[in-house]
């Protein structure tokens, strides 16, 4: 997944078709309307905007909080100007500072610290490498666990998640890392928890690769089996199901439920999409995209899942970014997954969220 942008969207009022004129025609009541089956899980977006700009986070917040319960922020600790001399303290305030305003929106925080390379989750992050430095190292380590316990007093967030599609990391990354990441996790999960007592701490799995569906080349391990390896309150999902199927209607119906096998922790999803438009070589079209939010609503629904947040809210513009030319080409995969286009204009899949937001959220 592309690394956390900002996005903004434009709202849209649903409203029905007029009616003729003139007074109803008499006669018995019809049947009552059903009332709309309620759903398990709280639904919400990251705030991610077209272009890196204040005005598009500030724009993007106040509308996502027309279409949202929950906002996600995920980031990497940034190293980079931690290396560049900034005080911990200052940048734990930035992020706290985008927390108390999604707050002030009535907007609940899933916090997610991301220990691996957004477009790259065998691998750190950028930041971290291109310095020559790595989370193996203790010093390195220990500012990682200073900068999530910050995190975890500062914004108290409902759902705090320490790691995305840390699978992928086990199927195909290095081993030694992994086992360094799996300590790590354990060992923040209960200082979290005890800072945050009602907190639900998860990791994210990949939910594709998990499936062996990607083209990796073999051996390909059980991701189920990884699941007891953590530490956590919830378990994460996340799933880009457009890279390996035609079309939403071909994802099975036991596509998050077969994790049900393996575990009784809540199951939340996190991340995922499809995208409206084919970009390199990637197929998609409104009308899937469309689908793809129906059938997900129909999986998790299948699960009693008790949150369902996405990322990427808007459309945005890949080359706003300043990423050197292969990440951008990586990134623009993901470009055309919101649910307004970049001008703000809604796309049919909006009125699909709509739909569902509006169901009532059981109790």
């Amino acid at each position: 997944m592309p690394r956390r942008l900002f996005g903004l969207l434009a709202l849209v009022v649903m409203l029905p078709p007029a009616c003729g004129g003139g007074d109803p025609p008499e006669g018995p009541p019809g049947p009552p309307v059903p009332a709309a089956e309620s759903r398990t899980y709280a639904m919400g977006w990251g705030v991610n905007a077209p272009e890196p700009t204040e005005e598009s986070i500030i724009s993007t917040a106040q509308a996502m909080a027309e279409v949202a319960e929950y906002a996600i922020i995920q980031q990497p600790v940034p190293w980079a100007r931690l290396f560049a001399g900034e005080e911990l303290e200052d940048l734990v305030a930035e992020t706290k500072g985008l927390a108390d305003f999604l707050g002030a929106l009535g907007l609940e925080i899933v916090f997610l610290l991301d220990p691996l390379d957004g477009l790259d989750r065998t691998s750190e992050p950028p930041e971290l490498t291109e310095a020559g430095r790595s989370i193996l190292e203790p010093e390195i380590r220990a500012i990682h666990e200073a900068y999530a316990l910050a995190m975890a007093r500062q914004i108290r967030p409902i759902y705090f998640g320490l790691a995305s599609e840390i699978n992928t990391l086990a199927a195909h990354g290095d081993p030694v890392l992994y086992a360094e990441l799996v300590d790590l996790i354990n060992t923040l999960s209960p200082r979290i928890r005890t800072i945050i007592p009602s907190v639900s701490v998860f990791v994210s799995f990949q939910v594709d690769d998990a499936w062996n569906l990607f083209p990796f080349p073999p051996p390909h391990i059980d991701h189920f089996a990884l699941v007891d390896d953590f530490d956590i309150d919830a378990l994460g999902l996340s799933s880009y199901p457009v890279f390996v199927w035609d079309s939403p209607a071909e994802i099975p119906d036991d596509y998050f439920s077969r994790f049900r096998d393996v575990t009784d922790l809540p199951l939340i999803l996190v991340e995922g999409g499809w995208s409206s438009e084919d970009v390199g070589g990637l197929q998609g079209n409104e009308a899937e995209q469309s689908a793809f939010f129906s059938r997900f609503e129909e999986l998790l629904d299948g699960v009693d899942s008790p949150l369902w947040v996405m990322l990427i809210f808007a459309d945005f513009d890949v080359t706003a970014f300043g990423l050197p030319p292969e990440r951008e080409a990586t990134l623009a995969l993901f470009a055309s997954m919101g649910i307004v286009d970049s001008r703000l204009e809604p796309k049919p899949s909006y009125a699909v969220w709509e739909g569902i937001l509006s169901r009532p959220l059981a109790p």
